[in-house]
């Protein structure tokens, strides 16, 4: 039973550097976005000559920003959740939704993945690409979407795989309970 737990925390480790790797590279895809169209309304209020493309250009930046940092949000725990009812719940219920949860985001995903792959490998083998000043070709951005849902999707294995074992020793009676979801605190009225 180590060896999987250690194998485990060996995959998660690796997982999450992948992970953090990916959403590094969002936030300088941000900065060179942000340079972009700074150099953009510069170029158009001050010298009446706006950057070329940029319309083009960013709006393929923002699929990398969304799809390459998707699964770090996963990981730090801050993706979409509704904990209004859940938090409400008693540990073993919470536990089973939770499992349902990852169980379906895992679904989605792969299939996201599954069918993004083959979109961008199409668009890939016959060239597709937005016409313009520059034809830009599509299958870059394609394939950040296939990269952030597999990553996106790994990551909800490696939540159901610890969610499932703290649920086990949950109904098994063993001390150790599932944690509740990270929450902001409350604002206190002391203020």
């Amino acid at each position: 039973m180590a060896v999987v737990e250690q194998t485990f925390g060996r995959l998660a480790a690796a997982l999450s550097w992948a992970i953090r790797t990916s959403a590094l590279g969002a936030a300088g895809i941000v900065v060179l976005l942000m340079a972009l169209v700074v150099a953009d309304i510069t170029g158009r209020y001050l010298f009446n000559s706006p950057v070329p493309m940029t319309y083009e250009v960013g709006s393929f930046m923002l699929v990398f920003i969304v799809f390459l940092g998707l699964a770090y949000s996963q990981l730090q725990g801050a993706h979409i959740r509704v904990e209004f009812f859940t938090l409400r719940l008693p540990p073993k219920p919470r536990a089973l939704l939770d499992l349902l949860a990852y169980t379906l985001g895992i679904a989605i995903y792969s299939a996201i993945f599954y069918q993004g792959f083959k979109w961008a490998y199409d668009s890939f083998v016959i060239g597709e690409y937005v016409a313009g000043l520059v034809n830009i070709p599509k299958w870059p951005s394609q394939f950040a979407v296939v990269f952030g849902a597999l990553l996106l999707a790994l990551q909800f294995v490696a939540d159901w795989i610890r969610r499932a074992r703290q649920t086990w020793l949950l109904f098994a009676g063993q001390p150790q309970s599932a944690p509740a979801p990270a929450r902001a605190p409350e604002p206190s009225g002391d203020g």
